[in-house]
């Protein structure tokens, strides 16, 4: 009988000093503030939600951490879209920033940063190695791909986006996505692609098989504007080039 009480004595002083009121009390205030960051987000107010989920975000809880940090980047994702738009590609390059300390090395704010650099900055150097450190750690990015096709063909040189070109081709199937696919997602990045091999295909020559790329890709892809106008201006400079043939055929 002794012994029946001293074990349960020691199972009671055990469970007692277990007990931990002041982490319940901590756990519940920050699961308060976590709440008070996800209704920052549902109501648009993205700055307040990022500033009330990050130092949530250090905590050793797993459970509120997570939860923190899922909120913060919600909040960023907006956030880089919002500054995108007001025209503040810096301050979109800062929260991006602010994004891979949370997520190192993560596919889309990475992308998201050389697109940054190329379309809103205009600075083509960056651009160049922020895209060739997606393709470091992600080798199919299909984005990072046609970007570097892209810039090497707007600096008038088609040969070294040819291998860009190709490997985007040959891991189409294989190929990591940044964005959510979708056909949006999907008909403005082939788009890209159909654009930059087009590209590639005029140099390679003859330049009516680029005439006859564009004109597939437009038939697929729904009348693309843009491709519209990379096929105007290819038989705008087909024709240029038939009237000089003609011209000095004539002399």
């Amino acid at each position: 009988m002794r012994a029946e009480l001293r074990a349960a004595d020691r199972m009671r002083q055990a469970l007692m000093a277990h007990l931990d009121h002041e982490g319940v009390q901590t756990l519940l205030e920050t699961a308060a503030t976590c709440d008070e960051a996800n209704d920052y987000l549902q109501t648009g107010e993205y700055e307040l939600a990022l500033q009330t989920a990050l130092p949530l975000v250090l905590l050793e809880t797993p459970i509120i951490a997570e939860r923190a940090r899922e909120i913060a980047l919600s909040a960023l994702d907006h956030l880089v879209d919002k500054a995108t738009l007001r025209g503040m590609p810096q301050l979109a390059l800062d929260y991006l920033q602010q994004w891979l300390r949370l997520e190192p090395n993560a596919l889309y704010p990475m992308v998201r940063r050389a697109e940054i650099l190329q379309f809103e900055m205009g600075d083509h150097d960056a651009a160049w190695t922020a895209y060739l450190q997606v393709l470091r750690h992600y080798p199919n990015n299909i984005e990072a791909l046609i970007g570097l096709a892209e810039l090497s063909l707007m600096e008038g040189n088609p040969e070294r986006a040819y291998p860009y070109v190709l490997r985007a081709w040959q891991t189409l199937a294989e190929s990591r996505w940044a964005y959510t696919p979708s056909v949006r997602t999907f008909t403005a990045l082939f788009e890209g692609l159909y654009d930059v091999t087009a590209g590639v295909l005029a140099w390679l020559g003859p330049p009516e098989e680029a005439e006859k790329l564009l004109e597939e890709a437009i038939r697929r892809l729904g009348g693309s504007d843009a491709l519209k106008r990379r096929l105007q201006s290819l038989r705008d400079i087909l024709s240029r080039d038939a009237s000089d043939g003609d011209s000095e055929g004539h002399r």
